[in-house]
């Protein structure tokens, strides 16, 4: 899950009230801002909806999805996380401050847009707990415009979770099946892992084991070919020991499929290697393919 981090975003995370949310009485007030019909909560957090959809707020350690856009006071974008393509995922918590826009995304439920105009002397003294950039004005109210994706426990967020990784899986093994099958490859799968390995040249030795050494030269490279990584690049072999947590679950599980003097290929799902993180020049979700040659076991 990824949180928000505060300074980068303009933003905390958030509190909620975890009922039916109520209709806010409107204290009378002088309008501070472009817009009419702005109203208030009691703290003074100001804010109009976009869009009402009736249903349930969240409960505080509750999981919002959303996007927001924030503007300054002129209508410049200071951050756009819908530009960005990269929905906002995070725990709702207590409000570090009274009017700040935490306490905003305790108002809205699934389905919901709304903006709100969080003060910005307070933003940053009170909730970034840094300097102001000097191209934001002093005393000026900061516009957030979200809209909210979705609200859930965070049981339901795991389940989704875990629905998302097994379907995410399944369709992987399906796509490195058919690049197996498409391309002639005479590679075995390795049912206890979802790995597949391909004997080049077969070795001679005994297979290592959890907690041999082992030294090894390897390229690794993407499914188009690309490579990101060789030993014999440096000239240098590489060395591990099985089993440590040192090296992805790919070559933990990979290797010791292998002969001493043995020369092959391991065909390892993401799952198995950086999952859905990158790792420099390999992409999220990456099968990774690494040319081995085991040539010594301690």
């Amino acid at each position: 899950m990824n949180r928000l981090a505060i300074v980068a975003l303009f933003f905390c995370a958030c509190s909620l009230s975890g009922c039916v949310r109520k209709k806010q009485k409107t204290p009378k007030r002088a309008a501070l801002f472009k817009e009419k019909d702005v109203a208030y909560r009691p703290s003074g957090l100001a804010y109009k909806y976009r869009l009402d959809v009736p249903g349930k707020t969240g409960a505080l350690g509750d999981v919002v999805k959303l996007h927001f856009v924030l503007l300054t006071n002129k209508d410049s974008v200071l951050r756009s996380t819908v530009a960005e393509n990269r929905m906002v995922v995070t725990t709702l918590q207590k409000p570090t401050y009274p009017g700040s826009f935490d306490e905003g995304l305790s108002m809205l439920s699934k389905g919901d847009s709304c903006a709100f105009w969080v003060s910005a002397d307070s933003l940053f003294k009170k909730g970034v707990r840094a300097e102001m950039p000097s191209f934001i004005e002093k005393g000026s109210f900061l516009r957030f415009e979200v809209k909210m994706h979705d609200v859930m426990t965070m049981a339901e967020y795991r389940k989704e979770e875990e629905h998302m990784a097994k379907q995410a899986k399944a369709n992987e093994d399906a796509v490195l099946a058919s690049y197996i099958l498409t391309n002639n490859i005479p590679a075995k799968l390795d049912t206890a892992t979802g790995m597949y390995y391909q004997v080049v040249q077969e070795g001679t030795g005994s297979k290592p084991k959890r907690g041999n050494k082992v030294i090894v030269h390897y390229t690794g490279h993407l499914m188009n070919g690309e490579i990101f990584d060789s030993s014999r690049d440096g000239g240098e072999p590489f060395d591990f020991v099985i089993g440590q947590g040192h090296v992805i679950e790919g070559w933990d599980e990979g290797i010791p499929l292998m002969k001493k003097g043995e020369k092959g290929i391991l065909y390892i799902p993401s799952y198995r290697g950086y999952g859905a993180q990158r790792m420099g020049s390999i992409p999220p979700n990456s099968t990774l393919i690494f040319e081995v040659e085991l040539l010594d076991i301690k």
